[in-house]
């Protein structure tokens, strides 16, 4: 696990990337990835409020690709397709993930149901 971090690391350091640097840091303490390291003192994020901030992000997700696509159709000169047509693929690929990991969830549950016991 050191020489994965070493080499997220040293490819941060190198191409200045912000991103590989923050993956390097949540590689070193996994508890920070369910919000356990954000204060002292506080309880760790349960499985449903996870979920319920996934549902949201892709709501707001939906809402912001939305409210850009009807900008650009009423001809804002701010806004410019390639905005529009990012937000639009972050929308879709935030439902998609949402929808996989539904699936994923689905399974694992129906698995523990048909163990024997």
């Amino acid at each position: 696990m050191d020489r994965i971090q070493d080499v997220i690391a040293a490819s941060a350091g190198q191409a200045g990337s912000t991103g590989m640097a923050r993956a390097a840091q949540m590689l070193s303490r996994p508890d920070a990835l369910m919000g356990g390291g954000a204060a002292a003192g506080a309880a760790p994020a349960s499985f449903a409020n996870v979920l319920v901030d996934a549902i949201q992000g892709v709501q707001r997700a939906q809402s912001e690709a939305s409210a850009v696509q009807k900008a650009y159709q009423q001809g804002d000169p701010e806004v410019g397709l390639e905005t529009t047509m990012i937000a639009m693929n972050k929308a879709s690929l935030s439902f998609q993930m949402l929808a996989q990991a539904r699936n994923r969830v689905i399974a694992a549950y129906n698995e523990v149901m048909n163990m024997q016991v």
